[in-house]
C-alpha cells in the first residue's frame, strides 16, 4: 500500500473545509509523526478557538490518519540545516517549524516518497533552493545569501521527495469520481481548491484556474 507522510497545514486545510473523508477513499496509509498530533490534536485541545476541531481530528487517529514514531535526531537535523540556509547580513531567517521538519523526517526514516505539504517554504525547500531564496526576498525586500554547506547537506537529504499539496489530492479526488455532486465539474474544481487557497493551501488563482481547464478538458 502507498504511504505519505502529512503536515499539518494540508490536514487543517482539508479538515476546515470538511474534506478529511476524502483520504478515506484512497488506497493510501496517510501518515504522521508526533508533533504534527500535538500541532492538530494536543495543543488545540488546550484552548477554546480550535478545541472542538482538534476533537475531530482525535477521532481519525488510528483510521484517517497512523501516527509513526520518527527521528528527533533526524528531525533537528533538518531544521538546524533549513533555518540556517538563507541569511542577511549573517542573520539566518527562519524557513521551517518542527511540525514540517517532523514530517520530513517521518518520511525519510519511513522510506516514504510523497509528502503531503500546503505550506509554501517547505515545498520550495524540496523542489527548488533558488525559488525559496526569491520567494523570501520578496516576501522581506531583503538580499538573502544561501549557505551552500547547508544547499548541498539539504539536497542529498530531500532527494527522491516529492510534495502534493491538499489541492492536488482534491484535484486527484474529482477526477476520480469521488465527487458525486449535482453541480458542473469545472464548479467543483474552481470552488474546492479556492475553498483551499483560502485555508492556507500556498496555490496561485492561476493554478486553480488551470487545474478546471486539465479536469474539465478530460471529463
Amino acid at each position: 500500500m502507498k504511504r505519505i507522510s502529512c503536515d499539518s497545514s494540508s490536514i487543517i486545510a482539508l479538515s476546515s473545509n470538511c474534506l478529511m473523508w476524502v483520504l478515506d477513499k484512497f488506497e493510501t496509509e496517510f501518515i504522521i509523526p508526533f508533533y504534527v498530533k500535538k500541532e492538530i490534536i494536543d495543543t488545540p485541545l488546550k484552548g477554546k478557538k480550535y478545541s472542538f476541531e482538534a476533537m475531530k481530528h482525535g477521532l481519525l487517529i488510528g483510521n484517517t490518519l497512523k501516527v509513526k514514531e520518527t527521528d528527533p535526531i533526524l528531525r533537528d537535523k533538518i531544521i538546524k540545516l533549513s533555518n540556517t540556509l538563507l541569511s542577511h547580513k549573517g542573520k539566518p531567517i527562519e524557513i521551517i517549524q518542527y511540525g514540517e521538519a517532523d514530517a520530513i523526517a517521518l518520511a525519510i526514516k519511513e522510506d516514504v516518497s510523497t509528502l503531503l505539504v500546503d505550506e509554501k517554504n517547505t515545498r520550495l525547500l524540496i523542489e527548488d533552493l533558488e525559488g525559496l531564496k526569491k520567494v523570501i526576498e520578496r516576501r522581506t525586500g531583503r538580499d538573502f545569501e544561501i549557505n551552500k554547506t547547508s544547499a548541498q547537506e539539504l539536497n542529498k537529504l530531500l532527494k527522491g521527495l516529492k510534495i502534493i499539496r491538499s489541492t492536488e489530492l482534491i484535484a486527484v479526488a474529482i477526477k476520480r469520481g469521488f465527487f458525486d455532486w449535482p453541480y458542473p465539474r469545472a464548479d467543483i474544481v474552481k470552488n474546492a481548491l479556492t475553498a483551499l487557497k483560502f485555508s492556507g493551501c500556498a496555490i496561485s488563482s492561476k493554478e486553480i484556474n488551470e487545474t478546471v481547464d486539465i479536469l474539465t478538458q478530460t471529463h
